[in-house]
């Protein structure tokens, strides 16, 4: 399991009373979350805000890099929203997958589907490993 040393991450700490709570789960080079976004998370009308989609976006790639290669940090982020908009109250499934390394550098992609399937958000992103850091073995 990746490192988070006070679980206060906004995106996945369980000890943030505003955070998201994201609990993810692990492959080879990849990391995978289930999320219903709430009323709370909107910006229009039963459309998820899309800083937060591309929050949601950013966590899964950086859980990706981790799981691999030790604490990283966003260094680059390239988000595309697809159809119309994110759904608030309908789940929702994250993927995100290492897709090379360059030195420090982690190349990263992700993908934001509904239950059924349907393509809503996609991402690349570049992740600057920390060095010293490790995941940890919790």
């Amino acid at each position: 399991m990746p490192y988070d040393s006070d679980h206060y991450c906004f995106a996945c700490g369980a000890n943030n009373p505003i955070g998201l709570h994201l609990e993810f789960t692990y492959g080879e080079g990849m990391a995978e979350a289930r999320f219903t976004a709430e009323r709370v998370y909107q910006g229009y009308p039963g459309i998820m805000h899309g800083g937060l989609v591309s929050t949601l976006l950013d966590e899964v790639m950086a859980h990706a890099a981790i799981s691999t290669h030790g604490i990283a940090v966003t260094g680059d982020l390239h988000v595309r929203m697809r159809g119309n908009g994110v759904p608030i109250g309908r789940p929702l499934h994250l993927v995100g997958r290492v897709t090379g390394r360059r030195g420090r550098l982690v190349l990263t992609e992700a993908t934001l589907h509904d239950e059924e399937g349907t393509l809503l958000a996609q991402a690349e992103g570049k992740f600057m490993l920390v060095p010293g850091e490790v995941p940890s073995s919790k």
